[in-house]
């Protein structure tokens, strides 16, 4: 007898955030932060029947080649909503994802589950609302620090490629985009030279396969001394690949928004994601 072909199991992430379940369910429902989270332009009303478009601003500048119209855009219309608890977004045609919340005092649990659909990767959007939930998390859970960020992300890449990015010159030059001018070795220099000004410092450690950190200077800054940061990035094996954490301490000191200042790390990490999932290459366009 032949066998029937087993139907995918469908999406299925959730993570726990340390903020009482209002704050988490305003996030997931204002178009400033899922932009912050998708890393580019979000409309959003969640009352049910109005239209939702969600575009991967960075992907769709930094993919090495055209695909379809639209392959980076999710749009549709809001299907149901529980104010407060859950969220349905989807449509004829398209994706279509439940996103619920649960909390209790100063937690909550954030999880999305989404079925299959005819051409779509599964596997790939089981990594992409994984990123998504640990951008959330990271993104609310923020330390109330005056000269401090933390940003987190997903790569399907090891923790050495990863790592191994950050100290090549042809690897750089092509995330930031920009000439990049590095000497791969503790107490060596760097300098990244793009669009938006100069950024250098020193490597205060290399340890491959986990860990780079080094001093950091931009803009105006970049030519003062005593006006620099310190950026430390770790990686680590997950089953989706590596889980990469970027901080920065005394962000304040160089003269730049922390908010302005995250969502630049935020671009670069974004970018860094296109180049592994497209086999290390990438648009050099709009950086």
């Amino acid at each position: 007898m032949k066998k029937q072909k087993r139907n995918p199991e469908p999406v299925a992430e959730a993570l726990a955030i340390a903020v009482p379940a209002d704050r988490a369910w305003q996030a997931l429902t204002t178009p400033g932060v899922l932009g912050d989270l998708v890393m580019g332009h979000v409309e959003m009303d969640w009352r049910p029947g109005r239209p939702f478009l969600w575009n991967w601003s960075v992907w769709a500048a930094a993919a090495p080649r055209k695909g379809q119209p639209g392959q980076f855009t999710w749009r549709g219309r809001v299907l149901d909503a529980v104010p407060g608890a859950a969220l349905v977004l989807g449509g004829p045609g398209e994706v279509t994802a439940s996103l619920t919340v649960k909390g209790q005092g100063q937690a909550s649990l954030v999880t999305v589950v989404q079925g299959d659909s005819p051409g779509v990767d599964l596997e790939l959007y089981r990594h992409g609302w994984a990123d998504f939930l640990l951008k959330l998390k990271t993104l609310l859970e923020q330390p109330p620090a005056e000269d401090a960020l933390f940003v987190r992300t997903l790569m399907r890449a090891t923790p050495r490629q990863v790592i191994q990015a950050w100290i090549s010159p042809t690897a750089m030059s092509s995330i930031l985009p920009g000439r990049a001018k590095i000497q791969p070795r503790q107490s060596g220099s760097y300098a990244w030279q793009r669009k938006s000004g100069l950024e250098k410092g020193v490597f205060l450690e290399i340890t491959r396969g986990h860990r780079v950190a080094f001093t950091w200077e931009a803009g105006e800054a970049a030519g003062r001394a005593g006006r620099t940061s310190e950026v430390r990035i770790s990686a680590e094996q997950t089953p989706y690949g590596a889980l990469v954490s970027l901080e920065q301490s005394g962000a304040a000191a160089v003269g730049r928004g922390l908010a302005v200042q995250r969502r630049a790390w935020a671009h670069l990490l974004e970018r860094m994601r296109v180049y592994f999932h497209f086999g290390r290459k990438i648009a050099s366009r709009n950086g």
